[in-house]
C-alpha cells in the first residue's frame, strides 16, 4: 500500500511539474505580431510595419525631423502584471559609451516620469535607447501616449547629440 501511495505521489508531482513548466513557457509571438497591439494601433489610427515580429512606427516629429519607435510583441510577466517594451534609438557609436554621455543619460533618467535611458553595448558599438514599459493589454489611447513619450524623448536627445536625423 505504501508503494502504491508513493507511486501516486510521484506521478502527481511529475504531472504537476510538467503542467507548470508548460504553463510557464510563453509561446513565441505570431509572425503577424501580437494581435492586441495591432488592434490598439489600428484603433489609434497609427500605421506600422512588422520588424521581426515587433511593430515599427515611423513618426514625423515636425517638418524636419522623424523618429522610429518599436512596440514589442513579446511580453514579460511579474505575477499578474504583463508588460511590453516600447523603445526608440537616439544615438549609435563605436566602441564603449563615453563616460560623459553615460552621466548625462543618468541625469536625464532622474527627470523622466515614464521610461528610462539605457545603453545597449555590443562588442564594438553601443546604442542609446529610450525605453518605456506599458501594460500588454493597453488600450489605444494609452499605447499611443506611451509611444509619443518614447518618440519625443528619443528625438530630443538625438537632436541634442547630433545635427543629423538618423533614427
Amino acid at each position: 500500500m505504501k508503494l502504491f501511495r508513493y507511486g501516486c505521489a510521484v506521478t502527481w508531482l511529475v504531472l504537476a511539474g510538467t503542467a507548470w513548466a508548460q504553463g510557464a513557457q510563453e509561446p513565441p509571438p505570431p509572425a503577424s505580431g501580437d494581435p492586441r497591439v495591432a488592434a490598439a494601433l489600428k484603433a489609434a489610427g497609427l500605421g506600422y510595419s512588422l520588424d521581426e515580429g515587433d511593430f515599427r512606427l515611423e513618426y514625423d516629429v515636425d517638418q524636419e525631423r522623424s523618429q522610429r519607435v518599436w512596440v514589442a510583441s513579446d511580453t514579460a510577466r511579474i505575477d499578474q502584471l504583463e508588460v511590453r517594451d516600447v523603445w526608440s534609438v537616439a544615438a549609435r557609436g563605436k566602441g564603449e559609451v563615453p563616460a560623459d554621455l553615460a552621466r548625462m543619460l543618468l541625469k536625464e533618467n532622474v527627470r523622466m516620469i515614464l521610461g528610462a535611458w539605457q545603453v545597449n553595448q555590443s562588442e564594438d558599438e553601443y546604442l542609446v535607447v529610450f525605453l518605456a514599459q506599458v501594460d500588454a493589454a493597453a488600450n489605444a489611447a494609452t499605447l499611443q501616449e506611451v509611444i509619443e513619450v518614447v518618440m519625443f524623448s528619443a528625438d530630443r536627445i538625438e537632436k541634442q547629440l547630433s545635427d543629423q536625423d538618423a533614427f
